[in-house]
């Protein structure tokens, strides 16, 4: 089961990816927003599958709950590449830096809740 706290943060993500798409919308066009909500969206789907596979903790001794983050670490990884590039094939219209920007986004949200109080 993931974490309370962790499916916030998830949510907070998809926030931003949403508040990004649209100022993008507003500032460069449909396709700007697209690309910007996409590239929000992998970021948030990536931390989706880390917050999934991390907690298949098959154990309970440090050793097996660090091996379970490195494996969703891994996972997290894979998403977010076959994700983006599925997305750089399949829509021909994107705009790169505003996908790049709202992927970006949701990685600014995942540090700063790092800082966040425990």
């Amino acid at each position: 089961m993931i974490h309370p706290k962790i499916r916030k943060f998830i949510l907070i993500q998809l926030i931003v990816s949403l508040i990004f798409a649209v100022g993008c919308e507003i500032g460069w066009g449909s396709e700007a927003a697209i690309s910007g909500g996409l590239g929000g969206s992998i970021g948030a789907v990536a931390s989706l599958a880390y917050a999934i596979r991390a907690s298949l903790v098959k154990g309970k001794t440090a050793q097996e709950w660090v091996h379970a983050q490195y494996a969703g670490e891994r996972f997290k990884f894979m998403t977010t590449v076959i994700l983006m590039v599925v997305v750089a094939r399949v829509y021909s219209s994107l705009h790169w830096l505003e996908f790049l920007l709202g992927y970006m986004a949701t990685l600014t949200v995942y540090f700063t809740a790092l800082l966040w109080e425990k």
